[in-house]
């Protein structure tokens, strides 16, 4: 241990900048050689892949002609009249719009997109209770999203848990009805 602390107080400083680069550069490497990983482990999740396919499992709900920000708030209340706390957002546009120079990808995937996570205790404990890694299946999520062409299309998905079980079944039960609710909110039974 002494001499892992001696030889880090040894190194010379490290300005900011150089040392961002370097993550940078790190950092894009890192995602390229995962994308060509992908692209040899899973051919059919390259650019010729039909989207059924590269959505397989996957949710979705899209409703027409109406504002992104309307159906994200009812996304939002839909869960909190499941007596469950605020969801956790994350600004998923956002984030592929700052790191599209690094990773290379357009910056404008998304006219809007965040994902919405949230944890029934309910849900989560029957999960638990069947299986201590069924952990791994909280907390739940639902992506709502627009695209750039498209910006008054407005799309919920959700991932479904795959168990055959009934903690499987409370979890889908949950993520259907709250994205029924969210559409009965903005006026789309």
């Amino acid at each position: 241990m002494k001499h892992a602390a001696r030889a880090i107080a040894e190194q010379p400083a490290r300005c900011s900048a150089c040392t961002a680069g370097r993550a940078r550069r790190a950092l894009r490497s890192m995602a390229l050689g995962l994308l060509l990983a992908a692209s040899v482990l899973f051919p059919g999740l390259g650019p010729a892949a039909q989207a059924s396919d590269r959505a397989a499992g996957i949710v979705a709900r899209s409703l027409e002609d109406i504002d992104y920000a309307d159906v994200r708030e009812a996304l939002a209340e839909a869960i909190a009249e499941e007596g469950i706390a605020a969801p956790v957002v994350s600004h998923f546009a956002d984030m592929l719009a700052r790191t599209a120079d690094d990773l290379g990808h357009r910056a404008n995937l998304y006219a809007h997109a965040e994902i919405l996570t949230f944890c029934s205790v309910g849900v989560a404990a029957r999960l638990a209770t069947e299986a201590a890694e069924n952990i791994a299946l909280c907390p739940l999520s639902v992506a709502v999203y627009a695209l750039p062409g498209a910006p008054r299309t407005v799309t919920l998905a959700y991932r479904p848990p795959a168990l055959d079980s009934a903690g499987g079944d409370a979890a889908r039960a949950l993520l259907a009805r709250i994205v029924a609710r969210a559409a009965n909110l903005v006026g789309r039974p």
